[in-house]
């Protein structure tokens, strides 16, 4: 009798994997559908986007990606393997940076340390050497209420990484930034992600930074949130910004620009369907 050889557990190609993932919430009146089988994957060192109209059920993916919410049904895998308490396996930075008002930038910096038990001063010597490349050098006594919203940003980005995972979770990180500041934060983000190696799935609303940032992209459906397409971005590495007026950067975005037009199109016919 001949064996099929033994290898690795296909998922175990993945950073992370979600298969048919499906959450509702209730409450006395009504049943609430929120994901409906959602699948998707993201490889070691790659920047996975996901995009889609508001109230889709991104924000409700990455909780139960992270484990702060169950799913419904469905399996989520995080570096190949699946569990129910996910807490604490992938770096997550929602979208306010959520920077303690009394704590210094450096303070700030290390608090996720400090709460997994590391001191604080030896918290402090590994975030210093960090500060210059994530921009920071020379603001670690500063207080957040001194910072520019990109400054703050970085700060929230810099606690994430101090985490220490292999995964982390971006959940519209510049979305409340004006479109100078934004731009300047992406190839900041690009830089520092192209340095670090780091896996990151990425939630926006923001078409031209998934297509920038991105190796995949993701389009989700209106709620209940189901991938409605997936666009492999094809543009070289090292990006920058001049690369938005390209002709394969024009290409791309009118892709995922149509495809949620008619995604906002099929919801506003579903809306006024009778019932």
């Amino acid at each position: 009798m001949v064996t099929a050889a033994s290898g690795p557990a296909p998922q175990a190609a993945f950073r992370v994997l979600v298969q048919g993932v499906s959450k509702s919430y209730h409450d006395r009146h009504r049943e609430l559908p929120v994901l409906r089988r959602v699948s998707l994957s993201v490889r070691d060192g790659e920047f996975v986007s996901i995009i889609g109209p508001s109230g889709c059920g991104k924000s409700t993916l990455f909780n139960i990606v992270s484990g702060v919410v169950p799913a419904d049904e469905g399996r989520v895998y995080v570096n190949g393997e699946e569990t129910r308490n996910r807490v604490g396996l992938v770096g997550y930075m929602p979208q306010k940076d959520l920077l303690l008002p009394w704590r210094t930038v450096l303070d700030n910096v290390v608090l996720g340390m400090e709460v997994a038990g590391v001191k604080r001063a030896a918290a402090r010597s590994e975030a210093m050497p960090l500060l210059a490349a994530f921009g920071l050098a020379g603001f670690e006594g500063v207080y957040p209420h001194a910072l520019s919203g990109g400054m703050r940003q970085r700060v929230a980005f810099l606690r994430t990484f101090l985490f220490h995972r292999d995964v982390l979770l971006l959940d519209e990180p510049f979305g409340a930034l004006d479109a100078l500041t934004r731009s300047t934060m992406h190839e900041w983000l690009l830089g520092v992600w192209e340095k670090l190696g780091a896996t990151i799935l990425f939630v926006t609303h923001d078409v031209e930074e998934a297509v920038l940032l991105s190796d995949r992209v993701y389009v989700m459906t209106a709620r209940p949130g189901q991938i409605k397409m997936e666009l492999g971005i094809d543009l070289p590495r090292p990006r920058h910004y001049d690369m938005t007026m390209s002709q394969r950067f024009l290409e791309q975005k009118s892709v995922l620009v149509q495809a949620l037009r008619d995604e906002s199109i099929e919801a506003m016919e579903t809306m006024a369907a009778p019932a």
